[in-house]
């Protein structure tokens, strides 16, 4: 049995004798021959054996001489194959070696070339094409391997102006006590509260950028949007610099806050404390409290608030944020729930900020900060920080909250099953609200379209004349006019369900040290109620559903 190659063809010469000869052997024997890689033609094998019995049983009746010798084409060699996968959006191509039948592999330059001649000439990644064709050579032969090979850059639009507070502390400090040493931190002081003089500068905006333009993998450029530029917003207690119109500066002296598009300088009301003999401090600035807020007392600002003791006061109401170095410290209620009354309350447009809190109301656009542990309160706000925001260890004992975003705590809840109820649809109850008015209109339009449908019905069994036809034209016309707005508001409430979705899907509450029985969750409509004790974890929607995951 011998092989040839020729032409990439590999044939096969045997003699016919009386050993019996099989499709195995024929394939053993070509493998070792080194043609194990080629394409073998299974067609040409099996007729190569229907001759060779044939001819074996002419042998045998002596009709033809032993040893006549058969010729066939058996395998051929085939080079790998190579094609080309674009994305859609030509950001991305992806290369499909089919590897070689004992041919010649595909070589990297060879790749290239094929790819520049399928229009792929940007992006192209070295490290990815020698992995492919490597791959590829070593792979069973037809099998297909396939490999991004280029991705196109991404347009990067430009930025806005962009407003830089020039004094640090008029971001919000959260609640990062001062350490007095490696060990010690008093926990009462959050610093000295920032002031500025006038002349002195606040905010610098930087101009917009240009962007940077994209490209797709065909070479096709892709236009960056400009960044716009925005006007300053000019609040009272600032102004622009005389040399630099993009800097802002202080126009009087006071506590610097800072707002949108630009910052504003609160005159200051000081006060050791807030008790009988000041009686109530209602105040268009900022207001600091040296001392306390006694109970049944109200501290009322346009600015921010800062009082470095005790709250018990009944009202504390912030245009920015309120700092307190001690506790809040309501009276206690038998239950703490979304209803109750409370006899302490803290409302701000920015932050809360102190270091207990207890049997109070506490409501805010931004975060609540909570230095060691929250017991029994009612809390709106975006998210809830119990413990340091970069490493959330406090207590949340009990009580309701009512959140944009989540939790991020060291404990929720207590031994003792102390309910926690915690709503994360702040941002998904007005969305629902529109979407349930939006169905109302809805409904009220498909009901118009009924009664107009009705009557049209009624039209057709009246003969034929002018005037029936005008009205019948008028009718039409105000069922496409329903129609039009129905769909209309149908496409509004899809929208509205997919802002829904995407702001469930940012919800989260992680647990950093243990999660109690009797916590209730809700997603929207969904809700969660932990029945056992959990160690670090995380409560969110998988697919969906709220679950609860450990936490790492």
């Amino acid at each position: 049995m011998q092989f040839t190659e020729h032409n990439n063809s590999i044939k096969i010469t045997v003699p016919v004798t009386s050993d019996a000869l099989s499709a195995d052997v024929v394939v053993t024997s070509l493998q070792a021959a080194g043609f194990g890689r080629c394409l073998v033609i299974q067609d040409q094998i099996t007729n190569l054996l229907v001759e060779y019995q044939q001819i074996q049983i002419k042998v045998k009746e002596q009709l033809q001489p032993e040893g006549t010798t058969l010729t066939y084409r058996i395998a051929e060699k085939r080079d790998a194959e190579l094609s080309f996968d674009i994305a859609d959006d030509a950001m991305s191509a992806a290369a499909i070696i089919t590897a070689a039948w004992g041919g010649a592999p595909v070589s990297a330059n060879s790749l290239v070339k094929g790819a520049q001649e399928a229009g792929i000439v940007f992006g192209f990644s070295k490290e990815h094409i020698i992995k492919l064709v490597t791959h590829a050579s070593k792979a069973e032969p037809g099998s297909k391997v396939k490999l991004v090979i280029a991705r196109g850059r991404a347009v990067v639009n430009g930025e806005n102006s962009r407003f830089e507070a020039l004094i640090a502390d008029m971001e919000s400090r959260r609640n990062k006590p001062l350490l007095q040493s490696d060990e010690k931190a008093d926990l009462r002081d959050f610093g000295v509260i920032p002031a500025i003089r006038a002349g002195e500068p606040l905010m610098r905006r930087h101009p917009p950028t240009a962007g940077i333009d994209g490209m797709t993998v065909t070479g096709t450029a892709i236009q960056a949007v400009p960044g716009q530029s925005i006007d300053w917003n000019v609040a009272e207690g600032s102004e622009l610099s005389a040399t630099d119109a993009d800097l802002l500066q202080a126009a009087r002296d006071g506590l610097p806050r800072v707002i949108e598009h630009g910052a504003t300088v609160d005159e200051v009301f000081t006060v050791k404390n807030v008790d009988l003999a000041t009686g109530h401090i209602i105040f268009r600035g900022s207001v600091v409290v040296n001392g306390d807020v006694t109970e049944g007392m109200k501290v009322i600002a346009g600015g921010n608030i800062f009082v470095k003791g005790f709250v018990e006061g009944t009202l504390i109401e912030a245009g920015g944020d309120i700092k307190i170095g001690g506790s809040v410290i309501g009276h206690q209620l038998p239950t703490a729930e979304k209803d109750s009354e409370y006899s302490t309350e803290l409302k701000a447009k920015g932050d809360i900020q102190c270091n207990i809190a207890q049997y109070a109301r506490l409501s805010c656009d931004g975060n609540v900060y909570v230095n060691k542990q929250m017991m029994h309160c009612a809390v709106a706000a975006a998210k809830v920080y119990a413990g340091p925001e970069d490493n959330p260890n406090g207590k949340l004992i009990g009580g309701y909250f009512y959140l944009d975003y989540g939790i991020f705590t060291g404990n929720l809840g207590a031994p003792s099953s102390s309910n926690v109820l915690v709503e994360l649809n702040r941002q998904i109850d007005p969305i629902a609200e529109k979407q349930d008015v939006l169905r109302a209109s809805i409904t009220a339009a498909k009901n118009d379209m009924q009664d107009i449908r009705e009557q049209l019905e009624k039209l057709k069994k009246i003969e034929g004349n002018a005037q029936i036809e005008l009205r019948r034209q008028e009718l039409q016309s105000e069922f496409d006019e329903h129609k039009s707005v129905a769909l209309a508001l149908i496409e509004d409430v899809k929208q509205l369900e997919q802002q829904r979705k995407e702001k469930l899907a940012a919800t989260v509450i992680v647990v950093r040290q243990q999660l109690f029985s009797a916590v209730e969750v809700h997603f929207g409509k969904d809700v969660m109620r932990s029945r056992r004790e959990y160690g670090p974890s995380k409560v969110l929607l998988v697919d969906g559903s709220p679950a609860i995951e450990p936490f790492f």
